[in-house]
């Protein structure tokens, strides 16, 4: 039940978007699109991006007190290291997979920066760490996933059409965002009920 409440959360201003912006496109690359934005979803699961409940319930001093790293392995490469580079390995695929104008490696690395950039930010006012390693770890995912593209597009030429927009991803990253950020917790907390949180 709370997954699907989390879910609804980031999809709902996604997929209303999608019905006033992008439901002419063609039907195959609609379906990647709500692929995209289901992966996007579970990349703030995961990460536990932070949002509205973190700041109105957070422990007393938390939100002046972040865990933040700013210096690059400092503690050494740990095995979650590995784990953000292959779970943004997806979105560098994605990108240049589904819009067409994506199809430069500078843009789609832009992308994978600043999506990370976004969790980080938003993990300042939660119990996780703000770790330099892991924004340089998504990147580097999102990077090999572009490369994985160029192979799959050699290989498999006619799915190279795509479809044009390059404002598109980020919008669909921000909306999920931004519904995950204010819906997701705080109406749990309005009727009284326990939140299980998704590590």
């Amino acid at each position: 039940m709370v997954t699907i409440y989390s879910l609804l959360c980031a999809f709902l201003p996604c997929l209303i978007y999608l019905i006033f912006k992008d439901r002419k496109e063609k039907k195959f690359y609609l379906i990647f699109i709500l692929l995209f934005i289901l992966y996007i979803w579970m990349v703030y699961t995961v990460t536990g991006a932070g949002g509205l409940t973190d700041i109105i319930y957070a422990p007393e001093g938390r939100i002046n007190k972040p865990n933040v790293n700013l210096i690059p392995f400092s503690t050494g490469i740990s095995f979650s290291f590995y784990l953000n580079i292959i779970m943004c390995i997806p979105l560098g695929f994605l990108l240049p997979f589904i819009w067409k104008n994506y199809r430069k490696l500078y843009k789609t690395t832009v992308v994978g920066f600043c999506f990370s950039l976004l969790i980080e930010l938003s993990q300042l006012i939660t119990t996780r760490a703000t770790d330099v390693d892991d924004l340089i770890a998504n990147t580097v995912g999102t990077v090999l996933g572009y490369f994985v593209w160029i192979i799959f597009s050699k290989i498999f030429k006619k799915y190279k059409n795509g479809i044009n927009g390059t404002k598109a991803p980020i919008v669909y990253i921000l909306l999920s965002f931004i519904g995950m950020f204010f819906l997701y917790f705080p109406f749990w907390f309005a009727f009284n009920i326990e939140p299980l949180f998704i590590n």
